[in-house]
């Protein structure tokens, strides 16, 4: 062959005695020069997957892919760099110059991509294409990986070919090649290096890096051999035909083959062949219902197809790709026999998943070979890839269920199951038959059902001619039966969402007249949000509540149903009736939240299902303690906790003690943060769900407080919190707030600093006076401690009256500060007059409160895949300065801010150089920058119109931010408004308001 005009001689693989090889000798080629002759081949690739699909979760990350075709632009890289889904790419050359790169093909078993950009972009210079070889790799060749490893560009790591025969790695649950032979060799190359060339010394790939191992320098090599016959079509812009026998060969040696009773010159005469050969193809998995079910059998040892000797995953391949649709002969042995089957081959891509149905918040798709091959099930029903919504019940979401039926009619693929749904109303519960892959004997109904707002349900579809995938409206589950409609459950459909207890649980007939209101009282409720917002997450929780007030729909729950201010309830009457409901009131210091439902709604449902007994947990009347008289500490209670069968637990306590609970969230948690304040305890301390309430009441069997979960933040306990009691002084002035305010509830003001106690000792020497220390040592509520001012939560002006660190209060509006509850919460008081020792002096100081939000994020955008929001307390408290009202705190993994902005805990102050101060702003200069070809680039990926490059519609935009600790940034990033369109959700005003989704 001949290269720049130079005549070169095969090589032998042979290294002389000097250590150079016959090349370098010759002066032809040099080691030394590898990087000069292919820095321009190389590409580093930016890679960014947009949604949940088969074995791939979305992301971002870095790989390396390299020129095979110059003239037409043509990329080759891993599978697992393009990923099998909705995904974009970015390539970048030595030089720096960027192009966009198109997705064209994946191969849905093997380890490569082939990408495409227009060359057209490439000004500055021609790529040269790295020539592929596979039949120059050989063990014992040295080669040079040449990468991007650790997205360092041109990495180059020497090593040498080892094993030619290994059987393809093994992942875990993920992506896994198989029926393919992988090369295994020594390198130090890490991530980042997927996709690269193994270059000879003549500059020539020999095989493709696709994977390595953690334990070790190994690094595992896929083969050309396929990819050559792939490539050939894709120049062609042709789809390889591909076959499938839905069966997992390995490869033995031939001592492997003769344990099993192979006799190598037996399998000779039977049209076998051992020379040139190191072993034999076996049988390892067969999927149930497959082409090669109830004919092959695992342990067949291969001994030839249609009467050609087959000993290597090459040679088998290329029969079967050869013969789509078509059966083969296939000659085998086992069990001392050899044995001829004809076995149908299959379309390996009618077995390819190409179609995702996002419904409710679910990304569902055909089940795939991969995760057939990876459960050894059949490839039948619909897979559920994610749910983020709470549309399917939280136990069958983690990536291992199945779909089988939808309202009792079979779905052996997603196209019957969005036949199913496309006349079930958007509030109608659907029956959903689901199994798990490991556990196919077994089956479990479930329902489900659609959240009152999501993203839009949308079909998308891949097209094979381009590789983008399109996006186009479902009508499924979109429209309501009725305005404001409610629907049904029976008692035994509540069972996912269960509450444990240590106290075993009693019906309330027969515990006394309280226990019975107690049990009307109590109700399920289930939650799943929107979206991220304060720091919570895509969640979804059920749990108990009690009914306040039937009248007015008032609500009272733990704080731990409330993590995130975007989410939707739904309120469950004696496993009856089920009516949605808003949150109303979080309360900003203590564990507990308080929802609303419209009692119209449960009417309307008690006409359906009959009446359903609702009682008011009577808090404020007679059935409740004197607000000035909490517990004392020996006191004898009863704690009553409700279960979801409206059972409930009657535990006998005795108030441990009397303490102060203090902060739940360390210095760098962005979670929700308590104040600190007076609690009791009880022995025996009876524990709860984490989101179950309990209510304690006196030897008179008057309510005199609540038992709930004092959440914490993950660095402080794994555990997720403990449980407190809490005076119901502490909440009733919400309560009464919400039963005559119709906008949103805005009544407790703080100091905003956090106190420490002192002892009286202590406070002596700060120089509290000793009339003021006898006054609190005496009497029945004497006190031996003080509470100083430890720490400042916001800052106010220069000339602004304030607190600051080490101030003692010893009065409030007059009345002595003997517990932590008199400073805590001062509701509606604007102004406080505050008795205090500061430096030794005693003075008198008024100082303005501060309001705290009960529901403080009403508005949330989503753009180029990142949220914004109004910034919630704990950003107000951490923040060293507030340059702006809008924040910045996580994004979709894989979109353009995940992907391009390495700080997200910021505050957004201008957007394309234009100043953003409101969220409002934000939405006015996102709304000037959509893409006006968003439309018709959809249009064209579905009607398969070929495209000469890979940009995807969105533009470069400059963001400029400060972060928490005030330092000022700047970055780009580049949208993408086919798969992150900007949308934004809002809330009004009432408490009764539902949040809204709308598209910017």
């Amino acid at each position: 062959m001949a290269i720049d005009n130079i005549v070169v001689p095969e090589q032998s693989g042979k290294q002389p005695s000097n250590g150079q090889s016959e090349f370098e000798q010759q002066g032809l080629f040099s080691w030394s020069t590898i990087q000069d002759r292919l820095r321009e081949s190389i590409i580093s690739i930016r890679c960014s997957s947009a949604m949940f699909f088969d074995t791939e979760s979305p992301g971002c990350g870095n790989a390396t892919g390299f020129v095979v075709d110059a003239e037409q632009g043509i990329v080759l890289s891993n599978r697992h760099v393009m990923g099998p889904g909705p995904s974009y790419h970015k390539g970048t050359f030595f030089n720096n110059a960027e192009v966009f790169l198109q997705p064209c093909y994946y191969d849905p078993i093997h380890d490569f991509s082939f990408f495409r950009y227009d060359p057209a972009e490439l000004q500055s210079f021609t790529p040269k294409a790295i020539q592929l070889c596979p039949e120059k790799a050989q063990s014992g060749l040295e080669f040079r990986l040449v990468g991007n490893d650790s997205n360092e560009k041109m990495s180059v790591h020497s090593g040498e070919l080892s094993q030619m025969d290994r059987n393809a790695p093994d992942y875990g649950s993920g992506f896994n090649d198989f029926n393919t032979f992988y090369i295994q060799a020594s390198t130090t190359s890490k991530g980042g290096s997927s996709g690269s060339p193994v270059v000879n010394i003549e500059g020539q790939a020999v095989a493709l890096n696709a994977g390595g191992s953690n334990q070790s320098l190994s690094c595992f090599l896929l083969p050309l051999h396929r990819i050559v016959y792939a490539f050939e079509y894709i120049r062609r812009r042709e789809i390889p035909p591909r076959g499938t026998l839905q069966t997992v060969f390995k490869h033995i040696t031939h001592v492997q083959a003769e344990r099993f009773g192979l006799d190598p010159t037996a399998a000779v005469q039977e049209g076998g062949r051992t020379q040139d050969a190191t072993g034999f193809l076996i049988v390892d998995k067969i999927l149930p219902d497959g082409p090669a079910s109830g004919s092959l059998q695992v342990g067949d040892i291969v001994i030839s197809i249609n009467d050609k000797p087959v000993a290597e995953f090459p040679e088998m391949s290329a029969i079967v790709d050869a013969a789509v649709d078509r059966e083969i002969s296939v000659k085998v042995y086992s069990g001392g026999i050899f044995r001829t089957e004809s076995v149908a081959v299959q379309d390996l891509y009618s077995v390819t998943p190409s179609k995702i149905l996002r419904l409710g918040g679910a990304v569902l798709h055909d089940m795939s070979l991969q995760k057939a091959v990876y459960a050894s099930a059949p490839i039948y029903g619909v897979y559920i890839a994610i749910d983020t919504n709470g549309f399917i019940p939280e136990k069958y979401r983690d990536c291992r269920h199945v779909i089988y039926a939808v309202n009792d009619v079979p779905t052996p693929n997603l196209d019957t199951l969005m036949d199913v749904l496309a006349d079930v109303k958007r509030d109608e519960p659907a029956v959903l038959t689901i199994k798990n892959m490991h556990d196919l004997r077994n089956e479990n109904v479930v329902i489900a059902r659609h959240p009152q707002i999501t993203l839009p349900n949308a079909v998308f579809t891949r097209s094979p001619a381009t590789g983008f995938w399109s996006s186009a409206p479902y009508a499924g589950m979109a429209v309501p039966s009725k305005a404001d409609s409610i629907s049904t459950m029976s008692a035994s459909e509540s069972e996912e969402t269960t509450t444990a207890v240590d106290s075993v649980f009693a019906k309330s007939s027969g515990i006394g007249s309280f226990a019975d209101a107690f049990a009307q009282s109590t109700v399920v409720i289930e939650a799943s949000s929107i979206c991220p917002a304060d720091n919570g997450g895509f969640e979804s929780d059920s749990g108990i509540g009690l009914v306040l007030d039937k009248r007015l729909g008032i609500l009272l729950c733990c704080a731990d149903l409330a993590t995130n201010p975007t989410h939707m309830y739904a309120v469950v009457f004696g496993g009856l009736a089920r009516v949605p409901a808003t949150l109303a009131y979080m309360h900003p210091l203590y564990p507990v939240c308080f929802l609303k439902y419209d009692p119209a709604l449960l009417a309307e449902e008690e006409e359906a299902v009959g009446a359903v007994a609702v009682s008011d947990l009577d808090m404020a009347g007679d059935r409740a303690r004197s607000q000035d008289m909490p517990l004392d500490v020996g006191e004898q209670v009863t704690v009553y906790v409700g279960s979801t069968s409206r059972g409930i637990a009657k535990t006998p306590a005795t108030v441990l003690s009397r303490s102060i609970a203090g902060s739940t969230t360390c210095d760098w948690c962005m979670n929700h943060r308590y104040f600190k304040t007076e609690v009791f305890g009880l022995a025996p301390a009876v524990a709860l769900g984490s989101t179950s309430i309990g209510v304690v009441c006196d030897g008179k069997g008057r309510i005199g407080g609540l038992w709930v979960q004092q959440p914490t933040c993950r660095h402080q306990s794994s555990s997720g919190g403990f449980m407190v009691g809490l005076d119901i002084a502490l909440v009733l002035p919400v309560l009464q707030s919400l039963r005559v305010a119709e906008d949103e509830v805005d009544i407790v003001r703080v100091l905003d600093v956090e106190f420490s106690s002192r002892s009286l000792a202590t406070a002596r020497v700060l120089g509290v006076g000793d009339q003021h220390i006898r006054q609190m040592s005496r009497g029945p509520n004497a006190q031996s401690s003080v509470f100083m001012v430890s720490r400042i939560l916001s800052r106010r002006g220069p000339d602004e009256p304030a607190l600051e660190v080490g101030d003692i209060v010893l009065s409030v509006d007059g009345r002595p500060v003997r517990h932590i509850n008199d400073l805590a919460c001062l509701y509606s008081r604007d102004l406080a007059r505050l008795r205090i020792v500061r430096k030794r002096v005693e003075q008198t100081v008024v100082l303005p409160t501060t309001g705290l939000s009960g529901v403080s994020t009403r508005h949330v955008v989503c753009w180029a895949g990142g949220f914004m929001q109004k910034p919630w307390k704990r950003v107000l408290e951490r923040a060293n300065r507030i340059p702006s009202d809008v924040y910045t705190y996580t994004s979709f993994s894989g979109s353009p801010v995940n992907a391009e902005l390495s700080e997200t805990s910021t505050f957004v102050t201008a957007i394309d150089e234009q100043p953003v101060q409101t969220l409002d702003d934000a939405v006015r200069i996102i709304q000037a920058l959509k893409s006006e070809s968003a439309q018709d680039f959809n249009a064209r990926v579905a009607g398969g119109k070929a495209f000469s490059s890979g940009m995807m519609p969105g533009r470069d935009v400059i963001v400029r931010g400060v972060t928490l600790a005030g330092q000022e940034l700047v970055g780009t990033i580049r949208t993408n408004d086919h798969y992150f369109p900007a949308w934004q959700i809002r809330r009004g005003p009432k408490a009764s308001d539902f949040w809204a989704w709308s598209a910017i």
